[in-house]
C-alpha cells in the first residue's frame, strides 16, 4: 500500500523532475484551462458522492456546500479523498473561506502542485518529446515519451535513476552493485531468514521432493503437503482457525475484494492503504471510501452516517504502514467494527514477523486475540523470507475463499521452495526469539541516533520502518545518490508516491544490521542531509 515499494516506479516517472535549488519559491502559477477542467470534474464527482444520499442533483461550480447538504464533516471527507487523488496535504488556511464548488476548485488548482512541480512542468513542455524530436510527429505513446523525458530530466539534473538497480550479490546486509559492497537498507528480510541455513536447506529439499514449481493453481494438481502444512502453521501462528496460501501477496488484496464484496456493500480504507488495497476496491462494485489515516475517530462517524445503507462494510488498515513506519491503534478500530457491525481486514505484510513479543503481528503487539478481527491478510515475502500471500481467518470463511478466490482458483501455487522456506521460517521464529529482540534493538537505536541528529523521521516508532523525510523529490534522490556513492544503499520515496513536500529516503533495519553499521549509516546521512539544505 498512500502505498507501498514507490506506488509503481512508473507512476513516479511519470511527472517532470522537479529542478533542485532552482526555482524561485515564490513563483505561483495555476494549471491551464485544459488542467483546470479535470480538477473541476474530479473536485465535483468528489463532492458529489459526499452529498447526503437521495439529493439526486448535479453539482456546478456555482453551488453552495450548505445547498448541497455538505456539512463540516462530509467537507473534511471530500477534501481527505482529493488529498489521496492528487497526493498531497491541504494546510488549513487554504481551506478559510471556502463556501462553493467552485471556491474549493480554485484552492485545488492554486495548490495541488509546488512551485518547483510547475516550473519545470512549464520547461518540459516547452521541449518536444524524444518522439517528436525524431519524427516530428505527435507520439502515439504518450506515456512512453513521459517516462522518457523523465529519465532525460533525470540526467538533465545531475541524478541517476533510482530504480531498478541490480544486486550482484547480497550476504546478509551486504549488498554488491557495480562491483562495490554496501549496506543495504532496501530489503523487507527484517529477521534475516531469506539466507537462514535452515531455511536455505528446507527451499533445496522441497526442490528435490516436488521440483522448482507447483506447475499448477492448487485447485487442479498444484497442491502438495508443505503448503497444507504451511496453511496450518500459519493459522496457529496467527491465532485464527484457519489459513490459506495464495501465490502473491499483491494478487490477494487485488483479488480478495473483488471477488468477497460487491454491489449493496462498502469497502472503507485508510487513506495511505497498500495500492493493492486501492485496486482491489476500485475493481470491485461496492461502494468505496476512505478515512483519514488511523484516524478511527473519523472511521466511526462515518459508519454511525453510512452504515444502515449497506449489506456488508469492511475496514481495511494496514499492520505497519510502510511509507511511515506507523501502526493504527488496533484495539479502538476493533471497538468501531463491533459498535457497526462491519468486517475488519487488517494487511499485516509489514507487521507479521515483526510486531509482538513473539513476533505475530500487530494482534501479538496489543495482546489481542485475532478472533476478534475478521480477516487477516499478509505475505511471506518479507519477514518470511519467501514469497507469496496469504488470508487468515474464521474457518467457514477462509474455506469459502480458498475454494473461490479468483487469485487462488486460476494462478499457478506458491513453488514448493518458497513454500517450504516460509514453513521453516515461521519454526525458526519460534525457536530463535533473539532474531526479533535484536531487530527491535535495531530499529529502535536507528530511530533514536536520527532524532538526535535532527533527521525528520516522520510518525515512525516501533517498527523497523524508518523514512528520512527531506520535503523535494529531487533532494531525495540527491540524498540518496550520495549515500550510495558513500556505500551505503538506501532508496528514495518520491511525489506522487507521498506528497512533495513529504518525499524522503526509507531505511528498513534488520536483525542483521549491526551497531556499527547503523551509527556508521547515520552519520553519514545527517552530513549529506547537511551538505543538501
Amino acid at each position: 500500500m498512500a502505498t507501498d515499494v514507490l506506488q509503481s516506479s512508473f507512476h513516479l516517472m511519470a511527472g517532470p523532475i522537479p529542478s533542485y535549488k532552482t526555482e524561485d519559491p515564490a513563483v505561483r502559477d495555476r494549471p491551464g484551462a485544459h488542467g483546470r477542467t479535470a480538477i473541476s470534474r474530479i473536485v465535483i464527482e468528489t463532492l458529489e458522492q459526499v452529498m447526503p444520499a437521495g439529493r439526486g442533483r448535479r453539482l456546478s461550480t456555482h453551488v453552495s456546500l450548505a445547498e448541497a447538504g455538505i456539512d463540516a464533516e462530509r467537507f473534511l471527507d471530500a477534501v481527505n479523498r482529493l488529498e489521496g487523488r492528487y497526493q498531497m496535504r491541504f494546510h488549513p488556511s487554504w481551506l478559510a473561506g471556502v463556501s462553493t464548488c467552485g471556491d474549493l476548485i480554485d484552492r485545488v488548482a492554486e495548490h495541488m502542485f509546488d512551485a518547483a512541480d510547475r516550473g519545470a512542468a512549464r520547461a518540459a513542455a516547452a521541449q518536444p518529446s524524444p518522439a517528436q524530436a525524431v519524427t516530428g510527429t505527435e507520439s502515439d505513446w504518450p506515456e512512453c515519451d513521459a517516462l522518457e523525458e523523465r529519465l532525460v530530466g533525470l540526467e538533465a539534473a545531475g541524478l541517476e535513476n533510482p530504480f531498478l538497480l541490480a544486486n550482484e550479490a547480497v550476504d546478509g546486509r551486504v549488498a554488491t552493485l557495480g562491483g562495490r559492497d554496501t549496506i543495504s537498507f532496501t530489503s523487507f528480510d527484517y529477521l534475516g531468514l531469506a539466507g537462514h541455513p535452515d531455511v536455505r536447506h528446507a527451499a533445496k529439499d522441497a526442490i528435490d521432493r516436488f521440483g522448482c514449481s507447483a506447475s499448477a493453481s492448487r485447485m487442479v494438481g498444484g497442491n502438495n503437503t508443505i503448503l497444507d502444512s504451511l496453511d496450518a502453521e500459519l493459522a496457529d501462528f496467527i491465532g485464527t482457525e484457519r489459513a490459506v496460501m495464495f501465490p502473491c501477496g499483491y494478487g490477494t488484496n487485488a483479488s480478495v475484494f473483488n471477488h468477497l464484496f460487491g454491489a449493496g456493500d462498502l469497502i472503507l480504507h485508510d487513506e495511505l492503504a497498500h495500492n493493492s488495497i486501492v485496486q482491489g476496491a476500485a475493481l470491485s462494485k461496492a461502494g468505496k471510501r476512505s478515512f483519514r489515516h488511523n484516524d478511527y475517530q473519523q472511521l466511526d462517524s462515518l459508519l454511525g452516517d453510512l452504515r444502515s445503507q449497506y449489506r456488508r462494510v469492511v475496514v481495511a488498515i494496514e499492520g505497519v504502514y510502510s511509507m511511515d513506519g506507523d501502526y493504527p491503534d488496533l484495539p479502538r478500530f476493533l471497538e468501531v467494527k463491533r459498535k457497526h457491525n462491519a468486517l475488519l481486514y487488517v494487511d499485516e505484510a509489514h507487521s507479521i514477523g515483526t510486531m509482538g513479543p513473539e513476533g505475530r503481528g500487530i494482534c501479538d503487539f496489543f495482546g489481542v486475540d485475532a478472533r476478534e478481527g475478521d480477516l487477516w491478510m499478509g505475505t511471506i515475502s518479507k519477514a518470511l523470507g519467501a514469497q507469496g500471500g496469504y488470508l487468515a481467518g474464521p474457518e467457514r470463511l477462509i474455506r469459502y475463499l480458498g475454494f473461490t478466490t479468483p487469485a487462488f482458483v486460476f494462478s499457478t501455487a506458491c513453488s514448493p521452495p518458497n513454500a517450504a522456506a516460509a514453513l521453516e521460517a515461521v519454526r525458526v521464529i519460534r525457536r530463535e526469539p533473539w532474531r526479533l529482540a535484536r531487530l527491535r534493538e535495531r530499529s529502535e537505536l536507528f530511530l533514536r541516533l536520527a532524532n538526535d541528529a535532527g533527521l525528520d523521521t516522520g510518525t515512525s516508532s516501533d517498527t523497523p520502518v524508518i523514512p528520512v523525510i527531506l520535503g523535494s523529490s529531487a533532494r531525495a534522490m540527491l540524498v540518496s545518490q550520495m549515500l550510495l556513492a558513500r556505500g551505503i544503499n538506501a532508496r528514495p520515496i518520491l511525489y506522487p508516491a507521498v506528497r512533495e513536500s513529504a518525499a524522503r529516503v526509507r531505511f528498513f533495519l534488520t536483525c542483521e544490521h549491526t551497531e556499527e553499521q547503523i551509527v556508521r549509516t547515520v552519520e553519514t546521512l545527517a552530513a549529506v542531509v547537511a551538505a543538501t539544505a
